[in-house]
């Protein structure tokens, strides 16, 4: 079969518009592929890659978008390893040698910003040593600062802390690593089906033969024949386990964390105590990320939000930021961490469990053949929570090719020069030279050709519509959501207000969405930016909260958790 034929294969273009696929199926038939993995997060995505380095057939099926779990939801932070020094030793290990790999193997989505471990007063002085001996057993370089350079470096720290030490941690910007390693994998052969569930195993007497397959969008079905399927679905896991007949027990412990309206921290801000809550700062581009709580949950969907967890996450905070609660916060977010728990244990918190990854054969661990799960870990060790992977499934085929991951480097976000372009705002196109990345051809010819392809549509984030068409196709589904994580879109103060009714209404106008399709789009992504928006209590996101009610809710007609009544039209399109 040489090319794809399913009404929705433009959500794989919808992606990765510059690259096409080569294999493919047809809709409500079958086909056959090496290896299938399950999870589109970071770790899954990683073990796509490594696949497709050592020449393996592989294709990774995702249920809604890239990275819409757990790889999304976090802070962002580079590990250094010296947070597990103390408690996880095995965790801190791997964060360390980890840390060092990516910065020298996917350098454009890594800010090596450096970090800082920060004791307050009411931590104990006694852990401070214990760290201290942890972090030069397991090697990690660490230094004693000058109180009186790190307070002028980091004028928001608390003034009365005792003593800081400098570590090697960094930032990682999830949304470009996940987009530029997917279209790595994709380049090299890969296979990718976003919006596609699984919901049920082939199997024989001797295990998983392949999956069974529903598009999100059309409901239609169709089988894939594998010789080993992988499950890397993160804290749905245990669910895609289920369908296998396999037990698996993983704690799912969600997190929340919260969005200051700007950088306040040039480095890593974390407090010297044993990890607990609210106790790290992360810059993140021109914001910071606070957080983060630990609350175990039993659905691996829910990503609710709790005022109380708030504001005590809030209150903690102030030992290390004083004037915390002060600081304007765009919003709060929430997501879950997958731990793997041997059945024998209990933990309550999760606190305790540890970070390092967890990779079960489970021909080894359940007879059943074809059946591998790889689980638990960090956004730090995804590369080599994949390379572990990788050297079973070789080894199960009979493959000889090593892991090239540790040194192959994912194609640099070098871009095209566009500080040519005529009549294109400055600051738009000082980010689209440090964010367009692969897509910089197809942004280049959508403004020379769209009379809006230069329109800022978001002046938060700098946002053109040419970037946003290059996220999308010219027909199909239009997902605002998805728009975001590739441009950025609505993530700046006003969370959307103004940029998510004006990409609607293009899309209309240029024919990508009908009115529906664009109405439906516009209410997911208001109801997404309001929820967590709404615990924030900082009166200008209060403002900003309120006015966005008025202009959707009032003006647009959109009824608050109802079904949408107003219709995007081409005379809404504003400049």
């Amino acid at each position: 079969m040489k090319e794809i034929i399913f009404h929705y294969r433009f959500l794989w273009l919808f992606i990765f518009p510059a690259f096409h696929l080569e294999r493919g199926f047809t809709m409500g038939k079958m086909f056959e592929t090496d290896v299938v993995v399950i999870g589109g997060g970071m770790t899954g995505l990683g073990v796509l890659r490594d696949l497709t380095l050592r020449g393996i057939q592989a294709t990774l099926i995702e249920q809604r978008d890239l990275i819409h779990g757990t790889s999304s939801r976090n802070h962002g932070l580079l590990h250094s390893g010296a947070r597990y020094a103390v408690r996880d030793e095995e965790a801190a290990i791997e964060s360390y040698k980890e840390n060092l790999i990516l910065k020298k193997t996917i350098p454009g989505s890594v800010e090596a910003c450096g970090g800082l471990f920060v004791k307050v007063p009411q931590d104990e002085d006694a852990y401070v040593k214990q760290w201290i001996q942890a972090c030069e057993k397991i090697g990690i370089p660490i230094e004693e600062m000058e109180l009186d350079d790190v307070l002028k470096r980091e004028p928001f720290l608390n003034k009365d802390i005792q003593v800081a030490y400098s570590v090697p941690d960094g930032a990682v910007d999830p949304f470009t690593m996940s987009v530029d390693v997917a279209a790595d994998s994709v380049k090299r052969g890969a296979q990718l089906l976003t919006y596609h569930e699984v919901i049920g195993m082939i199997t024989d007497q001797h295990g998983v033969k392949g999956v069974k397959v529903r598009n999100f969008y059309t409901k239609e079905e169709f089988e894939i024949f594998a010789t080993i399927v992988v499950n890397a679905a993160g804290p749905w896991g245990a669910q895609v386990a289920t369908l296998a007949g396999v037990p698996l027990k993983l704690i799912n412990n969600k997190g929340m964390l919260s969005i200051l309206n700007h950088r306040i921290n040039q480095r890593v801000i974390n407090r010297l105590r044993m990890p607990g809550d609210a106790d790290i700062f992360v810059p993140a581009h021109n914001v910071t990320i606070f957080g983060t709580t630990g609350k175990n949950v039993e659905d691996p969907n829910d990503t609710s939000l709790d005022q109380h967890e708030f504001e005590q996450m809030l209150e903690i905070g102030t030992a290390l930021v004083p004037n915390l609660k002060k600081l304007r916060m765009i919003r709060a977010f929430s997501g879950s961490r997958p731990l793997y728990q041997d059945e024998t244990k209990v933990d309550d918190s999760g606190r305790s469990l540890s970070r390092g990854l967890v990779l079960l054969d489970h021909h080894e661990r359940d007879g059943m053949d074809g059946f591998i799960t790889i689980t638990g870990g960090k956004l730090t060790t995804f590369r080599y929570m994949a390379e572990k992977t990788v050297d079973l499934i070789s080894q199960k085929l009979g493959g000889t090719e090593l892991c090239s991951t540790h040194e192959e480097v994912v194609p640099h976000r070098e871009t095209m020069d566009f500080k040519q372009m005529q009549n294109m705002a400055p600051a738009a196109m000082n980010k689209l030279s440090h964010w367009a990345g692969f897509r910089s051809e197809a942004i280049k010819k959508s403004m020379n050709e769209d009379e809006h392809g230069k329109l800022v549509v978001c002046e938060c984030e700098q946002v053109t519509w040419s970037e946003v068409v290059s996220a999308i196709q010219e027909s199909g589904s239009f997902h605002i959501g998805n728009i975001r994580r590739r441009t950025r879109l609505g993530m700046g103060p006003c969370q959307g207000t103004y940029c998510n009714q004006r990409v609607a209404s293009l899309a209309v106008e240029k024919g990508i969405a009908t009115p529906e399709e664009a109405n439906i789009a516009l209410q997911e992504a208001l109801q997404s930016r309001q929820k967590g928006m709404s615990i924030i209590e900082s009166m200008e996101t209060k403002k900003q909260l309120q006015f966005m009610d008025t202009m959707y809710h009032v003006s647009l007609g959109i009824p608050k958790g109802g079904s949408t009544a107003c219709m995007m039209s081409s005379s809404s399109v504003k400049g």
